[in-house]
C-alpha cells in the first residue's frame, strides 16, 4: 500500500513539476526576481498541499528581515530546496553542486533564480568560489549553505564541512539555524517512496555577527551543529 500511495504522489508531484517549470521559465524571463519570487512561493506550497505534507512553520521572528544573514540547514531530502524556496520569506540565494545546472530545466531555473553553483571535485575551485559568495554577502545577500555538504543516509546529521564556516567568518554576519523537522520519514535519500504527513520548518534564534567573529571556524562549526540538532530534538 505504501508503494502505492508513493507512486500516486510522485505521478502528482511530476504533472505538478512540469507545469510548474513551464510557468516559471515565462515568469522569470519577463518579470524581475522581486515579482516572481511570490509567486515561486505560493506555487512550491500548492504543491506540498497537492502531495499531502503538512507543514507548519516555527521560530520565524528569528529572522532578520531587515539585515543580512546566512541560512543553515540540515539536509536530508529532494525536498529541502523546494522547501527553503517556498518557506524562508525573504530573498536569499543558494550554493549549489554544479552538476546541478547541467540538469536540463532544473539548471536554467537555478540559473534564472541566480543560484551559484559550486564545483566540489576541486578544493580550489570551491574555495574560490566561496570568496565570491563572501562579497555578495557584503553587499547585501542573504546566502542559503547546505553545511552538511550532502544529503544525509539516517535521521542524524553527517559531518558539517569545514568551508562554509570559513565563508561565514570572512562575511561577518549572523548564522541562522534552520530545521527540517519530520521531513526524514516522508522522503529520504535511503527510499523512493513520498509518504504524506507532517513535518515542520525551524528557525532557530540567530548566532549573531559578534559570536560569528569571536569564534574560530571549528568552534563555530560546531556551534551551528548544536544549535540545529537542538531544534531537531526539540521539535
Amino acid at each position: 500500500m505504501k508503494t502505492l500511495v508513493s507512486i500516486w504522489e510522485w505521478i502528482v508531484a511530476t504533472v505538478v513539476v512540469f507545469i510548474y517549470f513551464l510557468w516559471f521559465l515565462v515568469t522569470a524571463a519577463i518579470w524581475p526576481h522581486d515579482t516572481y519570487i511570490k509567486w515561486v512561493r505560493k506555487g512550491l506550497a500548492i504543491l506540498f498541499k497537492l502531495l499531502r505534507i503538512d507543514i507548519t512553520v516555527v521560530g520565524a521572528e528569528n529572522i532578520d528581515y531587515e539585515g543580512t544573514q546566512i541560512f543553515m540547514p540540515n539536509h536530508v531530502s529532494m525536498f529541502d530546496i523546494p522547501l527553503v524556496l517556498g518557506f524562508i520569506p525573504v530573498k536569499f540565494w543558494g550554493i549549489q553542486a554544479a552538476s546541478h545546472f547541467k540538469v536540463p530545466l532544473y539548471g536554467w531555473v537555478l540559473k534564472q533564480y541566480g543560484n551559484i553553483p559550486i564545483d566540489r571535485s576541486s578544493v580550489r575551485a570551491s574555495y574560490r568560489t566561496m570568496m565570491d559568495v563572501v562579497e555578495e554577502i557584503k553587499n547585501g545577500k542573504n546566502i542559503l549553505i547546505l553545511p552538511e555538504g550532502t544529503r544525509s543516509p539516517t535521521k542524524e546529521m553527517v559531518p558539517f564541512k569545514k568551508l562554509p564556516f570559513n565563508m561565514a567568518k570572512k562575511s561577518g554576519v549572523a548564522i541562522t539555524p534552520m530545521a527540517f523537522v519530520g521531513l526524514y520519514d516522508i522522503n529520504n535519500k535511503q527510499s523512493k517512496h513520498i509518504v504524506p504527513g507532517k513535518m515542520k520548518v525551524v528557525f532557530g534564534k540567530q548566532i549573531d555577527a559578534e559570536t560569528v567573529n569571536r569564534l574560530n571556524e571549528n568552534e563555530l562549526r560546531d556551534l551551528t551543529r548544536s544549535k540545529i540538532q537542538e531544534l531537531l530534538d526539540n521539535n
